[in-house]
């Protein structure tokens, strides 16, 4: 049997969205790498705090369901659910985030100053 026969044997009746799902994470890259930094902090805090997905979504008045959504870095979130979940973690998400403008790098690890930044760029506030 030929390697096109097994394979032809073997593939999906459904078509692949491979491509689609590509083009959607090249267009869309900047919030989602901004989405998956707050996803991160989240978790982390979550963690330092004891806090479960369903304690959160009980905070939140919402299903254990969108708080995993939301843990996953994928949502498109707003600042009214991120200033919601700063409350409801008593954390400072967005703060913690943000470089001044003036140029003047104040307790921001390296780390945050990199994802900030586009790749090719200077951390904001340096020449």
């Amino acid at each position: 049997m030929k390697t096109i026969d097994i394979l032809n044997k073997y593939k999906s009746d459904t078509a692949s969205k491979w491509r689609e799902d590509a083009e959607y994470r090249r267009k869309n890259a900047r919030w989602l790498r901004y989405s998956t930094m707050i996803a991160l902090q989240i978790r982390d805090r979550m963690s330092q705090i004891g806090m479960t997905q369903v304690v959160l979504a009980e905070k939140l008045g919402c299903t254990q369901q969108h708080i995993s959504m939301l843990l996953k870095g994928k949502n498109n979130l707003t600042l009214e659910t991120i200033a919601k979940l700063e409350e409801a973690l008593d954390f400072d998400i967005i703060g913690k985030a943000l470089i001044p403008v003036d140029g003047y790098v104040q307790n921001v690890p390296q780390s945050h100053r990199t994802y900030l930044s586009e790749p090719d760029q200077a951390p904001y506030g340096k020449e």
